[in-house]
């Protein structure tokens, strides 16, 4: 997939996930209304939902967004990010832009800590896509990924980015997702099916 130049990004981290998201999605996109994406940064990945799954001009979808705005500057490799933060806010003004294109789309913005947020939302079985890319770390991802099962439908998917990522300065298993979602995983494994798996891990809600 080629982005529109009217797009704003400078990273390009997503677009390693497009192949398996084409194959896995977009034949069930009929069935996407509502979604929540914990973890968005320049909203790349929000822009592609919206171009090949809730691109029904006729239809008004509904999408929770939610994110700090302030990048993950503790973990490795982030020192650009870090630098352009502190001359201006470019993440969330870059999101804002990259969502004012999308008129059939209500994008509802939550900003903060989603182990804060999170709670706060009705417990009740509402998205029927969720994407967590938040926090790294192994207990944050799977606090998100708990209150996730509790709001996906039944047949929902649920996709978690980075479960193949290690911070290499902090190699401990509690800095990346991954101890996360195979907790997640465990704890959860009569409810679902896993639909994806690499360095992404996708599962789809079966009960």
């Amino acid at each position: 997939m080629k982005y529109s130049d009217k797009y704003k990004f400078t990273e390009t981290w997503f677009d390693i996930a497009i192949p398996g998201w084409e194959q896995l999605l977009i034949p069930i996109k009929h069935n996407i209304k509502n979604v929540l994406e914990i973890g968005c940064f320049e909203g790349r990945a929000t822009v592609w939902i919206c171009e090949n799954l809730l691109n029904d001009t006729l239809f008004k979808y509904e999408y929770d967004i939610v994110d700090t705005f302030g990048g993950s500057l503790n973990e490795s490799g982030m020192e650009g990010t870090k630098e352009k933060l502190e001359t201006d806010n470019f993440i969330e003004n870059n999101f804002i832009h990259n969502i004012s294109f999308f008129n059939n789309v209500n994008f509802q913005i939550h900003k903060g800590y989603s182990q804060t947020i999170l709670p706060t939302f009705s417990q009740k079985e509402k998205y029927d896509f969720i994407y967590i890319d938040a926090s790294h770390k192994a207990d944050d991802t799977f606090v998100d990924a708990y209150y996730a099962h509790k709001m996906l439908k039944l047949g929902g998917i649920i996709i978690f980015d980075d479960y193949g990522w290690k911070d290499p300065a902090n190699l401990h298993q509690l800095n990346s997702p991954e101890l996360g979602i195979k907790v997640f995983g465990t704890m959860y494994n009569e409810y679902y099916n896993i639909v994806l798996h690499g360095y992404q891990v996708g599962f789809q809600k079966i009960k």
